[in-house]
């Protein structure tokens, strides 16, 4: 996605969309206070609104795209240039569609999902963090991770955290549980700013791993240059540390020849590179560490499986990574070698 031109969102994204595209332009434009001349100008210069409109046929919008209109229009108003705003209010309607594709249903993977996350607790979570009570926050997700363990705690809790409170929603099954009169399309941006805190923070404050056996390889971690999405990269690391796995951190926004010189330095059993979004899926980097690594894995959104150079894997959950990065460190019995 870029700063400059019209900007789409991604083929059948308006599919995925929990709630049916049903305002209309006029009760759009009138929520906003413009005329719906506004609102199709809007969406030919800077690419908001609903995608894949068809000649002829009426525009209907859902609250997603109200949400990403009404954050462009507040971000005006707040003395954000037009075009800025706009592409503020696209990636965080982006963000809240691959938080959504991943969160919503959590797939039946064995004993992690014995102690499924209960609507009540995923509930106070998401009041906490409304009420910006990050200390609150923390000591649930604290109590989880310490129950559960980082991987179930990130699908059954983390994450569906995050998608509520992206987009302003209720959790199902708790009448009134956190509903409130602030409910509206538009995300609640300063809530999800503290669950984020409160969620890095709580993988910060557990307990170091013990050190991996001397046969393990290590895991090199980091984001993409311009890359600055640290979350999910901190959940790899706790969830390889659980794992006993030895990885190391450059975090975010590392240019690709710190990467290399890392690589070289480190000679890791796997490098893992994360990427939020298209813009930051830089190809050239895949290639040029390929060849100081047996294994190069390709996280995150902004990576497309069919631009991937030969030899990459991709990640698009915390299992995967995790599963890739065990296969390549844990070295294969010696009957097994050679083959």
């Amino acid at each position: 996605m870029g700063q400059h031109g019209v900007v789409t969102r991604p083929a059948g994204a308006e599919a995925d969309d929990p709630s049916p595209p049903v305002w209309t332009a006029a009760a759009v434009a009138r929520r906003l206070g413009v005329s719906p001349a506004t609102l199709r100008s809007w969406g030919a210069r800077y690419g908001v609104g609903p995608p894949g409109h068809q000649a002829g046929r009426y525009r209907r919008y859902s609250s997603l795209d109200v949400a990403e209109l009404d954050m462009m229009r507040r971000l005006h108003r707040e003395g954000v240039p037009m075009a800025t705003a706009a592409s503020i209010a696209r990636d965080r309607h982006r963000d809240t569609e691959h938080y959504r594709a991943e969160t919503v249903s959590v797939t039946s993977k064995g004993p992690e999902n014995l102690d499924d996350v209960s609507p009540d607790e995923l509930s106070a979570l998401i009041r906490a963090v409304r009420r910006l009570d990050a200390d609150s926050a923390v000591r649930a997700l604290q109590a989880g991770f310490t129950r559960r363990g980082v991987v179930s705690t990130w699908n059954q809790l983390c994450r569906p955290a995050l998608t509520y409170t992206a987009l302003n929603a209720e959790v199902p099954d708790v009448p009134g549980g956190t509903s409130g009169a602030s409910l509206h399309p538009t995300a609640s941006v300063d809530a999800e700013c503290v669950l984020v805190w409160a969620i890095t923070t709580s993988l910060h404050r557990l307990p170091a791993p013990p050190p991996a056996p001397p046969d393990i390889g290590h895991i090199l971690l980091a984001c993409t240059a311009g890359e600055l999405h640290t979350l999910a990269l901190d959940a790899v690391l706790a969830g390889l540390g659980e794992e006993h796995l030895s990885a190391r951190t450059l975090g975010p926004s590392v240019p690709t020849p710190a990467l290399v010189h890392a690589a070289e330095t480190v000679r890791p059993a796997a490098v893992l590179l994360w990427s939020q979004a298209p813009a930051t899926a830089h190809l050239d980097t895949l290639r040029v560490l390929l060849p100081h690594s047996s294994t190069v894995i390709a996280a995150g959104p902004g990576w497309t499986r069919d631009d991937l150079p030969a030899g990459v894997r991709t990640a698009h959950s915390l299992d995967e990574a995790i599963d890739h990065a065990r296969r390549a460190a844990t070295p294969r019995p010696a009957s097994q070698r050679g083959r």
